[in-house]
């Protein structure tokens, strides 16, 4: 007959070594075009291309930031839904 507190033992070192490395999210290019449709909208702004091109960058930038504000919300909420329910995270 096992013994029950080996039992619980081997399963703590089960848990341990699967919390051994933190939880990543993956690679992702979502961050650096939202930083770049911000950066696009606030050239639009200046006062040199703000008479010219200026709305046109705005809205090229405000469409740009609204798909990458959607693509990373449903990234992150796929990566949510992929997650083990136990675990703690």
């Amino acid at each position: 007959m096992s013994d029950p507190v080996e039992g619980h033992r081997s399963d703590a070192a089960h848990a341990d070594a699967e919390h051994a490395t933190p939880h990543l999210p993956s690679n992702s290019w979502t961050p650096l075009t939202l930083a770049l449709s911000l950066a696009v909208i606030f050239v639009g702004f200046l006062g040199q291309v703000r008479d010219t091109i200026g709305p046109t960058m705005w809205l090229v930038g405000l469409i740009g930031l609204i798909v990458s504000i959607a693509v990373w919300v449903r990234g992150s909420i796929h990566e949510y839904r992929s997650l083990p329910e136990e675990g703690g995270h």
